[in-house]
């Protein structure tokens, strides 16, 4: 009997213990799905934002090099981009085409100034010497003003290298635009069409994929070009 009654306990106790068990892991399992569901869900979110503002980016910088003019009503960030690094472009070619011109006249004024300071100091001094004393002062000044128009010029340098890198960043957001639109695009698609597949290699066979369509393009690759920017919503 005795025997009997601490085999019941010890089953009551199994049963409960099990009970217990399977209640913790349900719970916990329940709660770390719902958990991967909801970074799932927020990094989702965050993907679609991300490739919604690379495409209105994206758009925005081609249209207004395919036409000059932005798809809305007034310029946006983005098109003003575009236009600035073409802007910026002609400023340089303007500057550097005015700084040769004007040193070029410097130059050719320098050389007759010296010529005049040659023939002032070939002269006798006679009745017109004060005269001749105050044209070689004129010529020295001339002279040395002359050579602050040549030293100050040298600003187009700086000028010059300082525009072109603002360019070449404007260029290169660009091109950072479109690789990361490209890269997240196909790779979005291709999760929804292979959800199978591991992330990783998806990733890497976008980017190579998005690598291979950037650059100067072909006639065939550009059209590759046109019809997956149309399947990704451009």
């Amino acid at each position: 009997m005795k025997d009997q009654i601490s085999q019941n306990l010890l089953d009551t106790i199994i049963a409960r213990t099990e009970t217990t068990i399977r209640e913790i892991v349900s719970t916990e399992l329940t709660r770390e799905i719902t958990r991967a569901l909801t970074a799932t869900q927020f990094y989702r979110a965050i993907s679609s934002d991300l490739q919604d503002g690379l495409k209105t980016i994206y758009h925005e910088i081609t249209t207004a090099t395919a036409s000059g003019q932005p798809s809305s009503g007034g310029p946006s960030a983005e098109v003003m981009i575009s236009e600035a690094s073409a802007q910026l472009n002609e400023i340089l070619n303007t500057t550097e085409k005015a700084t040769e011109t004007i040193m070029t006249l410097v130059e050719k004024h320098l050389d007759q100034n010296e010529r005049t300071a040659a023939l002032l100091n070939s002269l006798p001094a006679g009745e017109h010497g004060e005269t001749v004393a105050e044209l070689k002062a004129a010529s020295s000044k001339l002279g040395a003003d002359l050579m602050e128009v040549m030293t100050a010029l040298s600003f187009q340098d700086l000028t010059g290298q300082r525009i072109k890198r603002i360019v070449n960043a404007l260029q290169q957001i660009e091109r950072v635009v479109f690789d990361l639109y490209m890269t997240t695009g196909l790779s979005m698609k291709a999760m929804e069409e292979h959800p199978e597949k591991d992330a990783e290699e998806i990733l890497q066979t976008s980017r190579e994929r998005a690598s291979k369509l950037k650059g100067p393009q072909s006639d065939t690759s550009q059209a590759d070009v046109d019809d997956l920017l149309s399947q990704l919503g451009i």
